[in-house]
């Protein structure tokens, strides 16, 4: 297959300096028939195009025509850093001193806060047949301790697999946890809630990590046997979601994995009417499993137009983000998110889109 390709995808004016930057785009194509759209703005995954049973391509992400849409609604496929998920009260301490982070999420900090990492220009450029995004966050960014030089690597295999290699290096000890934002719909971007709930979904995941009404971890680490997230064997959200508190997930869910930094298969989801199934494979020990449960109601203002004009509403798609633990900086007995120089940071995760005939 030929290498990445690129266009120019729109124009973004950086609230900051008040310069317009042109936002790239680069396609990679598989022999699999899978076609993967990425945008600088945000290191984003802005489409991503997978056959069904009969052959019929469709774009399976939430998704915008043109840069208005990622400005208006964030983590749309976005990059997110400098530490996905929340931290409570935005508050955390290192190395003996407390740091005061932006808030941005019900009193919390949350996916690198007011300007988190998902709405900036990255720099880009293609390497061999990956595309190669990178971005220097400045010392005190959003309250965060340390400049940090971060990249996030595409990387598009004959198969299907798009393998994202996030590496990061820090100048001072400082939280990092990057993971990709897309939101699926292995139906169709289009298909709304039913689709959704549809789909067959799996999860190598025997512990949950419970919440407070502000969504922040108790700290706990609960086995999943018995409850609403026991996702061990294939069900589907049509039947799981009902039983979640609220109607939906929004929680982190821990890997049994038996060594942090191997990629190891995490989550598996499967839209048997149209036979497309997406694996998710990560090197973190957990994945936030999210319904698009915030996403807005059907006939409520401020509706969300994506792509093609549809709008997308409630349960219309879902997230896997591999990810350390929300909050971890503030839970002793969570996995360490704490990076120093000269100890870079790594994450590889894989989106493994197949079909089932």
């Amino acid at each position: 297959m030929p290498g990445p390709k690129k266009d120019v995808f729109g124009v973004f004016r950086d609230p900051g300096s008040g310069e317009e930057v042109t936002v790239d785009r680069y396609t990679l194509a598989s022999a699999s028939g899978v076609e993967v759209q990425v945008i600088s703005y945000g290191a984003c995954v802005s489409g991503v195009l997978v056959p069904d049973k009969t052959g019929r391509k469709e774009h399976v992400t939430l998704g915008f025509d043109d840069m208005k849409g990622y400005t208006e609604y964030r983590y749309q496929g976005s990059s997110v850093g400098r530490r996905a998920n929340r931290i409570g009260k935005g508050k955390l301490v290192v190395e003996g001193r407390q740091y005061s982070l932006t808030i941005n999420n019900n009193g919390n900090h949350l996916h690198g806060g007011t300007r988190g990492w998902d709405t900036y220009v990255w720099e880009s450029h293609v390497d061999g047949d990956s595309v190669v995004f990178s971005r220097l966050s400045p010392d005190g960014e959003e309250g965060y301790p340390g400049a940090v030089l971060a990249q996030v690597r595409y990387s598009l295999d004959g198969e299907g697999g798009l393998r994202i290699d996030f590496e990061a290096a820090t100048t001072k000890a400082t939280p990092i946890n990057m993971t990709n934002h897309c939101f699926f719909n292995l139906a169709g971007h289009d298909a709304g809630q039913k689709g959704i709930l549809e789909h067959v979904v799996r999860a190598n995941a025997d512990r949950y990590t419970p919440v407070g009404p502000d969504l922040i971890p108790t700290g706990e680490l609960a086995p999943v046997r018995g409850t609403a997230y026991d996702l061990r064997s294939p069900t589907t959200f049509g039947e799981a979601l009902p039983k979640a508190p609220g109607g939906g997930f929004d929680h982190n869910f821990c890997l049994q994995f038996k060594h942090r930094g191997q990629l190891e298969l995490a989550a598996s989801f499967l839209h048997p009417p149209t036979g497309r199934g997406l694996e998710v494979y990560t090197t973190e020990p957990g994945i936030q499993i999210y319904t698009g449960n915030f996403l807005p109601k059907p006939g409520q203002e401020n509706q969300m137009v994506g792509r093609g004009g549809t709008a997308y509403t409630y349960q219309g798609a879902f997230c896997c983000e591999p990810q350390n633990f929300p909050d971890a900086v503030n839970q002793p007995n969570f996995p360490n998110d704490i990076y120093y120089p000269g100890q870079p940071y790594k994450h590889s995760m894989v989106y493994k889109f197949f079909v089932q005939k």
